[in-house]
């Protein structure tokens, strides 16, 4: 009765007997490195925040600028732990204009800039993806978020493309405002620091667009374009927009890998 129930002797010396198994055993991601590069990203926006706070609080410009430096970081810290060249290169470029910046005392109009900086990068990362023969970046961005088989879904590839093309034109037109507030502010612009007039005048409430304006038109193109998607594509379930944001940012670093290996490849 005991052996009826072992396996026949030949399972152990013969692989291609043993029995079939339905179900493949569940391999578990490399989590670690994802969740280490979560956590260098978080602290990174934390000490950002943290830096602004006290540089508003103090009036410090040297606070300012290292809240720059800090978030310029966290934004290319993927290609920077992959030793990327062309994100060194900009990375160290844009460090030294900050420090010139910081010795000429203009530790606010770097913090300033830093808004132009970051629409500039993004709108760049969505345009590179246009090129004939590559992915967009929001196809991509679904393949990641929803996998594949929501790619191949029908006009979904399409909208993809289009969004992106309308990601990079705001990203684009905004970076051009910010660069005009900036510039031509009154009395706290590029121009009027450096003693010369500006060619129009910006009132100082027009930099509230630059920390929070430019921020929150992005998240309104977001919610909107959300809302637009639905109905656009309203033959395929959708989730609601709280649990995409969530999926958005549990998968912030398997989308910030695949645009450091997208930089790597135009580095070569």
């Amino acid at each position: 009765m005991l052996q009826s129930r072992r396996f026949p002797e030949t399972f152990a010396g013969d692989p291609r007997a043993l029995p079939s198994v339905s179900a493949p055993v569940p391999v578990p991601p490399p989590a670690a490195p994802t969740a280490r590069r979560s956590r260098a990203f978080v602290f990174g926006l934390i000490a950002y925040f943290v830096l602004l706070l006290a540089a508003f609080l103090t009036g410090n410009m040297l606070l300012d600028e290292l809240a720059a430096f800090a978030l310029l970081s966290v934004l290319l810290l993927p290609g920077l732990r992959r030793g990327r060249v062309l994100t060194w290169s900009g990375w160290l470029a844009i460090a030294a204009v900050l420090a010139w910046l910081a010795h000429r005392g203009q530790g606010q109009l770097a913090l300033d800039s830093l808004p132009i900086i970051i629409n500039m990068a993004l709108c760049f990362v969505f345009a590179r993806t246009l090129r004939p023969g590559r992915q967009s970046l929001i196809a991509r961005i679904i393949g990641i978020l929803e996998g594949p088989e929501r790619l191949a879904q029908p006009g979904v590839e399409r909208y993809a493309r289009r969004l992106t093309w309308a990601w990079a034109l705001v990203l684009g037109l905004q970076a051009c405002l910010l660069l005009v507030v900036v510039a031509c502010a009154v009395p706290d612009g590029a121009f009027a620091r450096f003693g010369a007039r500006p060619p129009l005048t910006i009132p100082p409430a027009g930099r509230w667009y630059l920390h929070l304006g430019s921020y929150v038109l992005v998240l309104g193109f977001l919610v909107a374009e959300y809302a637009y998607r639905r109905w656009r594509l309203r033959h395929l379930p959708h989730p609601p927009l709280p649990v995409f944001l969530a999926r958005l940012a549990r998968r912030w670093p398997a989308l910030a890998a695949s645009f450091a290996d997208d930089a790597a490849r135009a580095d070569q």
